[in-house]
């Protein structure tokens, strides 16, 4: 059950990871055109994506993480442990609370108008930021996932 749960966890976290990367890589590809038919198709994608890779692939990582921390008391005796959680859900919390309500923002930008305002622009900039925040915190966890002390 060990193994089964390390994989699991192994590929969430590749899921996850992967996607937060290449979600703000797709978005700033796609805003350096400014065209508004491939910005608009890139929100679309990233939203879509953000459910299916970001989204499923940090519910399985906490899943199986949490069932995995279980061989370890259940982490409290565990620093790395202990910051995974912390720096996962101040990722999380970016993600949810800033992240996708500007996209979502952007999507209705970009639905009422066949150009790319500024208001878009500005909600652009802060997502550039706030993304590339959460992207940078969870990196930190791969680092303990690998060179953890048992």
């Amino acid at each position: 059950m060990a193994a089964n749960l390390k994989l699991i966890h192994l590929v969430c976290a590749c899921l996850f990871v992967g996607n937060v990367i290449v979600s703000g890589i797709w978005a700033l590809l796609a805003e350096r055109t400014r065209n508004h038919a491939i910005i608009q198709f890139s929100n679309r994608m990233v939203l879509i994506t953000d459910v299916l890779f970001t989204l499923l692939g940090s519910l399985g990582i906490v899943w199986s993480g949490h069932g995995m921390a279980q061989n370890y008391s259940g982490g409290e005796g565990h620093p790395w442990i202990q910051w995974s959680y912390l720096l996962l859900s101040f990722s999380g919390a970016i993600w949810l609370f800033v992240l996708v309500p500007i996209q979502l923002k952007q999507r209705a930008l970009l639905k009422k108008s066949d150009t790319v305002c500024a208001d878009y622009w500005r909600l652009s900039r802060i997502w550039q930021i706030a993304g590339a925040i959460a992207t940078l915190v969870p990196l930190p966890i791969v680092y303990f996932m690998v060179t953890k002390p048992l």
